[in-house]
This record gives C-alpha cells, structure tokens and sequence, in this order.
C-alpha cells in the first residue's frame, strides 16, 4: 500500500519500534492515532497526531480505542497491532491469571482488532501489520510463555489470510532483540544476540508495508539463521545451549 497520507492506528506507540513508526509515519503526512498506556506523556506534538492512553488488555478497551479512531480520522487505513510486553522468567506455580494477562495483550486483543477491523471496512483494502517475534519461529529459555503468545499470531495469520477479501493485507513483523526500554542499561536480563535499533526497524517495516509483504524480516542475520537451521539442526541446539547457560546464570544470580 502507499503509506503516505493514511489513516493510521498504532499500539504500543510510547517507546521502541511504536514509537519510531509513529514518528516515521507522521513524516509521511499520516494521520496517526498513537496509544499505549501513557502516550500522553510523549514527547512528540503533530497536528496529525492524536493521543490516547489505553490498556489494551480487554474487549472494552480496544472497542473504546476505535471508536476513538474513527472520531478521529474517520476511517482506517492501516492498524499495526505493536503492544505486547514479555516476561523472562523460570515458570513456577501454575497461575491463570498471570497467563491471563499476557495472552490478553500480546494474543488476544490483537486477534480482536483484527476482527474489527474486518467488520468496520467489509470488502473494503486495509493493511493490517503485527508485531510478532523471531521467537515465534525459535523460543528461548526464560521466555516459554511470551514465545507461545507470538506463535499463536503467526498461527492465527496463516489461516486467516484465506478469509480476507482482495485488497486486504495481514503482514507479520518478525523483529529480533530491539533496544527497547524492556532491554534497559541496568537490567541484569541477559540479552540475546543480534540487537538492532528500533528506529532502524521501524523504516524496515515502513518499506515492506509499502510491498504489502506479508512476513517482514528487519534483520538479514535473522532470515539467514532461520534458512540454515532449516538444513543445519544442530546450528539452532547450539543457539539455544547458549542462551539456556545465560538463564541458568541469571537464576543462580537471583537466589544471591
């Protein structure tokens, strides 16, 4: 789709990739309306911008954030689904409720607003772009639970790309580790190897978006690692022995 001049809805707008393709989308004179839960905090002020603080972890709260968007910009162009948030952790005690709440972010609410946006625009040509994750192809020790809400996306989008009408795109982004506020300089996290910039990522989306691509790779070294695993196994064993020895050091360090 031509990006410029769009009606856009973004999630999660207030740091990292969101915030970035907020920026980058208003310099291509979009309408934008940026939410997260404290994006009126944002720094950033546009005649083209509008601001809405929103928890998307129920029904009521993405019907409330449309109805915002459509008395905004009076239709939908282009809805990136980029809220989520992750947890690295060893899993404990059984606990519906803390499964409840990042599935209700990361999976459910996405899978929602698709639906919305389907019922709002009918037959009518709409982008709809989700930020998934590498880890919905590979998951990583310490993040079991946040790898299967992403691979549910990825396994929603594949069945329901058949359901669209012509016209209508569902495109999954799959970034690697991003320099968010979630990989802060004084986290005691480790971090998993390759990093990129948000900003950088941010542009990769904008010109696949324009190619109506429907999985968006930003990293190479990703796309490269994904192919040879495919016909070298042992090469992701090896990937993942790493990162299990880095969470076994992070607990070990937690109990000091």
């Amino acid at each position: 789709m031509k990006v410029e001049n769009k009606n856009v809805v973004i999630t999660g707008s207030s740091s990292g990739i969101g915030y970035e393709l907020m920026k980058q989308l208003l310099d291509q004179s979009c309408k934008v309306v940026a939410s997260s839960r404290t994006i009126s905090k944002s720094d950033i002020e546009n005649e083209n911008l509008y601001k809405f603080d929103c928890n998307l972890s129920s029904e009521e709260s993405v019907d409330k954030l449309f109805e915002y968007a459509i008395s905004k910009l009076g239709s939908i162009d282009l809805y990136i689904a980029n809220a989520g948030f992750a947890y690295y952790e060893k899993i404990g005690e059984p606990s519906w409720a803390h499964l409840s709440k990042i599935y209700n972010t990361n999976t459910f609410s996405v899978i929602y607003a698709a639906e919305k946006m389907k019922s709002l625009l009918g037959d009518k040509p709409y982008n709809f772009v989700v930020t998934a994750s590498a880890m919905s192809f590979f998951s990583l020790p310490g993040y079991a639970i946040y790898s299967s809400t992403k691979a549910a996306l990825r396994g929603f989008a594949d069945g329901y790309r058949y359901e669209l009408s012509k016209g209508q795109n569902f495109e999954l982004i799959y970034p690697i580790v991003t320099k968010t506020k979630f990989f802060n300089a004084t986290s005691d996290m480790p971090v998993a190897w390759p990093l990129q910039d948000a900003s950088y990522v941010a542009n990769k989306i904008i010109n696949s978006i324009r190619k109506n691509k429907k999985h968006i790779f930003p990293s190479k070294i990703f796309s490269s690692f994904k192919y040879f695993v495919g016909i070298i196994p042992p090469l992701l064993k090896m990937y993942n022995s790493s990162n299990n020895s880095a969470f076994k050091k992070w607990l070990k360090d937690k109990k000091k």
